[in-house]
């Protein structure tokens, strides 16, 4: 018992003192500019597969309410879309963010993935509710609307963090974001029942947007 006991105050002693003594380096301005570009891309990618999906999901849910697609067929793009938005949601989570990063760009890129992931998950449960009789189009829209602003407030936050290293103009931030979110208003504007569904569920801003050719050289 004695030794047990001092074993596991051994292995607590060890473990605090590499908390401790963290002596990695900070980040130069060129690797944190990396690395802030790094997610960027990451998130571009996981966006470009969310869009994809998206577009799939909804061309098949606009095709069923005017009577050109089958449940089935609905079905199978319901499962599809749910299936990318968890694998999205947990590839954004498994993102790892440096912590040789200045404290205030570490805690940027942490807000925009959890954002990120939140708004993916909420996708991921809207997404069965397009096809639920129990779920009105206007708990659809405001499930979508939430997505939306998780998705909106992640951009928001990768966009300080990419001001705050020099990687984007903050004027130019501010003018994808507005543009991404009156994309995204215009979007989710939809008729009733399963139409209003499928117009709310194709609001889904992106990550990449109109700034992505804002990035410095």
């Amino acid at each position: 018992m004695r030794k047990t006991l001092l074993t596991v105050l051994l292995i607590m002693v060890v473990v605090l003192s590499a908390c401790s003594n963290d002596s990695s380096a900070p980040a130069s301005e060129e690797e944190v500019q990396e690395t802030v570009q790094n997610f960027y891309n990451e998130m571009s990618k996981f966006d470009e597969m969310g869009k994809s999906s998206l577009e799939s999901f909804n061309t098949t849910l606009t095709s069923y309410s005017t009577g050109k697609a089958t449940d089935k067929e609905l079905e199978k793009a319901v499962d599809e879309f749910q299936d990318t938005a968890s694998d999205i949601a947990d590839q954004v989570k498994d993102v790892k963010i440096s912590k040789n990063l200045p404290k205030n760009v570490q805690t940027l890129l942490m807000d925009a993935a959890i954002a990120f992931q939140s708004a993916y998950s909420i996708k991921e449960q809207a997404s069965q509710g397009a096809v639920s009789p129990e779920v009105t189009a206007d708990e659809f829209n405001a499930l979508n609307q939430q997505a939306d602003v998780a998705m909106l407030y992640g951009i928001s936050k990768l966009n300080e963090a990419r001001v705050a290293v020099g990687l984007l103009e903050e004027d130019s931030a501010a003018e994808a974001e507005l543009g991404t979110a009156a994309g995204t208003a215009a979007e989710t504007d939809g008729s009733a029942d399963t139409a209003q569904k499928s117009g709310a569920n194709a609001g889904t801003s992106t990550v990449t947007g109109s700034e992505s050719g804002n990035t410095a050289n």
